[in-house]
C-alpha cells in the first residue's frame, strides 16, 4: 500500500486561518477514492464540527461519521465520483454533532493538478455552515406550500404576463379554467383573441387601460373564459399592475370559476321576475281560479271550500319557489304545483314517483309548472269546461328525466305572436341546471317537452 503524502504548502494553511470562512483542510486521495486522510485541518474543527482538527487527522471517520445516515451513502458516492474524475466538489449535507445538534454544511474542494506517481492526489477544501440558509430555504418551502394548498383549496389559478418581454406564464389551474392542457403555450395574442368572449373584451381593455392610471394598479374584472372546444365558463380575475418610470413591466392576476356564483345569480333574477310577474298577474289569475271553482261547484259552502284549497294551494307553490330544499321526490313537486290549477284535471304517469330531484333543480321545475298551468288556465285546456293536462315520461339519457305536459280538449293551440316573460320562463327556467324545454302547438293542444337531471341513474 503506498504511503499517504504528507501536507502540502504551508500558505494555504496561513490563508485559511486568515480567512477564517470555516474550517479549511487538506485531503489525501487514493487513486480510486477509497481511502481519504486528512493532511491538515484549521482549529476551527473544533467549533464547527464538535470534534478536534487533531482527531480528525487521525481518524478521518471521526469526520465522516458525523453525516447523518440519510446523506452518507449520496455524499460518499459523489466524493468519490470526483476524485475518480479529479474534478472539483461541492457538496451539502446535515451533520449530527457530538451533543446532538444537527447542522448543515456545504463542502468545497478541488485537487491540485498534478497527481502523485503513485496516483495519490492532494485536495483543498473548504467546509461552511449553511444552517441558517437551508432552515431560511426550508422554511421558504413550507411557506410555499402552504400558499400553494391555500391557492388550491380557494379555487384560484395564478399568472403574470411580462409586459415588455410579452411573455405569459399560467398555473396548470389557470389553464383547466380555460381548457387547456398543461403544457399549452400561452401567448397574448391568442389569449385576448381567442380565448375570452368578444363581448367581454372591451370592459377587460377599459379595466386595464383605468388601472394603468390609478394609484394602486389594481383591477378586478369578470368575464366569459372560452375553451377551445367552444364552451364558456365565468370567471373573476384580481390583477395588479406593476410599473416603473417607463410604464408597465409586469402584470400579476389570480382567477377563478364563479360560473356557479353566476347561475345562482340568474336563478335570482328569474325568481324575483317571476314574483314580480306574478304580483302583476295575481287577481287574474284569482280571478280564474274563482270562475273555475264556480262553474264545478254545486252549492255555496262547496264553493268556499274549494276556493280556499286552492288559494291555500297556490300559497304552497310561492313557498315553493323561494325555498330551494333538499331532494325532493318529483310527484310531490308536481301534486304541489298543479293544485293551484285543479289537480284532478291532471293526469299523471305512475313513472314520475319514482323520480327524486336535487333542491337547485326543484326551483326551476316549479316555475315553470307554474307558468305552464297558467297559461293553460288563461289559454289553454283548462280554460275549456272538458280540459286535462296529461304528464307522462318518456325514455331519457341516464340521470336525465324527460317529461311531456300535454293539454287536451281545449282550444285550438296557436304560437304565440311576441315572447312575453312567460315565453321567456319557459324557454329559460331549467337551463341553469342544465335541462331543456322544447314547446310545440299542434292544433289539437298545446305540448311541451320537459328534460332535466335528476338523482336517479
Amino acid at each position: 500500500m503506498a504511503k499517504a503524502p504528507k501536507a502540502v504548502d504551508p500558505s494555504f494553511q496561513a490563508l485559511a486561518e486568515v480567512l477564517a470562512l470555516g474550517m479549511s483542510y487538506q485531503l489525501a486521495c487514493s487513486p480510486d477514492g477509497s481511502e481519504r486522510r486528512f493532511l491538515y485541518v484549521s482549529e476551527s474543527c473544533l467549533d464547527l464540527n464538535g470534534v478536534t482538527a487533531q482527531a480528525v487527522m487521525a481518524d478521518s471517520s471521526a469526520f465522516y461519521d458525523l453525516v447523518i445516515p440519510e446523506h452518507r451513502e449520496l455524499t460518499s458516492r459523489v466524493t468519490s465520483q470526483a476524485i475518480l474524475d479529479h474534478r472539483p466538489l461541492v457538496v451539502e449535507y446535515a451533520i449530527r454533532k457530538p451533543d446532538g445538534e444537527v447542522a448543515w454544511r456545504r463542502a468545497t474542494s478541488a485537487p491540485r493538478p498534478e497527481r502523485r506517481a503513485d496516483g495519490w492526489s492532494i485536495w483543498d477544501g473548504l467546509q461552511v455552515d449553511i444552517t441558517e440558509i437551508k432552515s431560511a430555504q426550508l422554511e421558504l418551502e413550507r411557506q410555499r406550500q402552504r400558499l400553494d394548498l391555500t391557492v388550491d383549496a380557494a379555487g384560484l389559478g395564478l399568472w403574470d404576463y411580462d409586459v415588455r418581454a410579452d411573455r405569459a406564464v399560467w398555473s396548470d389551474r389557470t389553464k383547466a379554467l380555460y381548457g387547456l392542457a398543461p403544457d399549452a403555450e400561452i401567448r397574448f395574442e391568442t389569449w385576448f383573441s381567442d380565448l375570452i368572449h368578444p363581448e367581454d373584451r372591451p370592459q377587460m381593455e377599459a379595466a386595464y387601460w383605468a388601472a394603468l392610471t390609478s394609484e394602486t394598479g389594481i383591477y378586478m374584472v369578470e368575464y366569459r373564459a372560452l375553451a377551445p372546444d367552444g364552451s364558456a365558463r365565468w370567471v373573476q380575475a384580481h390583477c395588479r399592475i406593476v410599473r416603473d418610470e417607463a410604464g408597465p413591466v409586469i402584470v400579476l392576476g389570480a382567477v377563478r370559476d364563479i360560473s356557479e356564483s353566476r347561475a345562482a345569480e340568474e336563478r335570482m333574477k328569474l325568481v324575483m321576475g317571476e314574483l314580480a310577474h306574478r304580483s302583476k298577474n295575481g287577481l287574474s289569475m284569482i280571478l280564474a281560479i274563482i270562475s273555475q271553482t264556480a262553474r264545478n261547484a254545486a252549492s255555496i259552502p262547496e264553493f268556499e271550500a274549494l276556493l280556499n284549497a286552492r288559494i291555500t294551494a297556490m300559497a304552497k307553490a310561492q313557498d315553493m319557489v323561494t325555498d330551494e330544499a333538499a331532494p325532493l321526490a318529483l310527484d310531490r313537486l308536481l301534486a304541489d304545483a298543479i293544485q293551484p290549477f285543479d289537480g284532478a284535471r291532471f293526469d299523471l304517469d305512475d313513472g314520475l314517483s319514482r323520480r327524486r330531484l336535487s333542491g337547485g333543480i326543484v326551483l326551476g321545475l316549479a316555475l315553470l309548472l307554474h307558468e305552464l298551468g297558467t297559461n293553460a288556465t288563461k289559454h289553454g285546456a283548462l280554460s275549456a269546461a272538458g280540459g286535462r293536462v296529461s304528464l307522462t315520461t318518456e325514455p331519457g339519457p341516464p340521470g336525465r328525466c324527460v317529461m311531456i305536459w300535454r293539454e287536451i280538449g281545449g282550444p285550438p293551440a296557436t304560437p304565440p305572436t311576441r315572447t312575453g316573460f312567460g315565453s321567456r320562463i319557459i324557454a329559460a327556467a331549467l337551463r341553469p341546471q342544465g335541462g331543456s324545454v322544447q314547446a310545440s302547438y299542434p292544433p289539437e293542444g298545446f305540448v311541451a317537452r320537459l328534460e332535466f337531471p335528476t338523482l336517479d341513474a
